[in-house]
């Protein structure tokens, strides 16, 4: 019968006089703490508001060139004029949100600034 000793610190292999020494492995698992953000339909005009404001000049600092600023910037300017909240960016917001949450189904990989997380700052918690 072989003898094996096995110590906290080290394991001795049996019939050697060589000692490795090796940490004894521990697994551990921890809980990826996800942030949970709310939906756009549950969000009211204020907090909906807020976000468009945010999200277009954060959109225009980090893509200059886009063509995009302008049409943004537009609609942004009359939600005050006619008090309310274009749902293109209730369709954005809820695409941020699915990929910053992992329940996207059509862009995982979190291309574009759906996956940027300085967009990801601009939603709103639960």
């Amino acid at each position: 019968m072989m003898n094996r000793q096995l110590t906290a610190f080290a394991r001795v292999a049996p019939m050697s006089k060589v000692v490795a020494r090796f940490p004894i492995r521990q697994f551990h698992t921890s809980l990826l703490h996800m942030q949970s953000y709310q939906k756009w339909a549950d969000l009211d005009k204020a907090g909906k508001q807020n976000f468009i404001k945010s999200f277009v000049n954060l959109h225009i600092e980090k893509h200059p060139c886009s063509k995009s600023n302008v049409s943004y910037q537009a609609l942004a300017n009359d939600m005050e004029e006619y008090d309310d909240t274009p749902y293109i960016f209730g369709i954005l917001y809820d695409e941020i949100r699915a990929v910053a949450q992992k329940e996207s189904v059509h862009n995982t990989d979190g291309s574009g600034f759906t996956g940027d997380p300085d967009f990801a700052k601009l939603l709103s918690s639960k």
